[in-house]
């Protein structure tokens, strides 16, 4: 069965299904007090009532604002943030102006995001992020104790951002560690007393080195490739990891 919702510029918006009236609200596209009507009738009720008749979920969220460009209520992302552009109209009314530029802001709200490997994180975030994180290493070399899981966790979330899957953080990590393993493997075969040039040539040691190199390689290729993907532009639209921050309109 279809519907249709109401504007608050009292215009008529549809036909569309409960389901994907339910999903509109979740993104903030529609005000958790939308008033729908069934095709064809003119008994208009809000949403979440009618949606819970139907035994439809429809989970509408926090109201943060009205956008200056349409004057529709702004809906908050569910990791609690307000979008860069307007959901309904796709007015850019926060386009990386005010605190969104600030690069403390944006390093802030990656760390305090300190562990979460699930969302999806804009350019602007993951780059003031690792700038001041490589900052940080290079004054007090010790921080990466500290930050290395919200490095880790933001470049996950920037690579949710342009549609690829976090894991490839995990490819790199255990291709550094079989590279650490190879290069321990290579050099515990050497004689401790004096290395001789035969040494090297034994199957364990080409074994080492082979891992070595081979794991080495790895690192390089797929390093390059997550530095290319966070210099990409944010996905449109919501993607299977969450809504877009930057475009939520697709």
């Amino acid at each position: 069965m279809l519907y249709y919702y109401l504007t608050p510029e009292k215009k008529y918006c549809g036909p569309l299904s409960l389901a994907e009236m339910c999903a509109m609200a979740e993104r903030g596209q529609l005000p958790p007090a939308v008033l729908v009507a069934k095709e064809g009738d003119a008994a208009w009720r809000p949403l979440s009532e009618v949606a819970a008749e139907q035994g439809i979920k429809c989970k509408a969220v926090p109201v943060a604002g009205s956008c200056p460009g349409c004057g529709q209520s702004i809906g908050l992302l569910p990791d609690g943030m307000l979008p860069l552009a307007c959901p309904h109209c796709g007015h850019a009314f926060r386009p990386f102006e005010g605190r969104e530029q600030n690069l403390w802001y944006n390093f802030t709200l990656a760390f305090r995001q300190y562990a979460k490997f699930t969302g999806r994180a804009t350019r602007m975030e993951f780059w003031s992020f690792m700038l001041i994180f490589h900052i940080a290493l290079f004054v007090f070399p010790l921080a990466e104790l500290i930050m290395l899981l919200p490095a880790l966790a933001v470049t996950v979330r920037r690579l949710h951002d342009v549609g690829w899957s976090g894991k490839w953080v995990l490819a790199v990590v255990f291709c550094k560690l079989f590279a650490v393993v190879g290069l321990v493997g290579a050099l515990s075969t050497l004689n401790d007393a004096c290395w001789e040039f035969a040494d090297f040539f034994t199957d364990a040691a080409v074994n080492g080195v082979a891992l070595f190199v081979l794991s080495f390689l790895a690192v390089v290729a797929i390093g390059v490739l997550i530095f290319v993907l966070t210099l990409c532009d944010s996905q449109r639209g919501a993607n299977q990891y969450g809504p877009s921050r930057k475009y939520p309109l697709v």
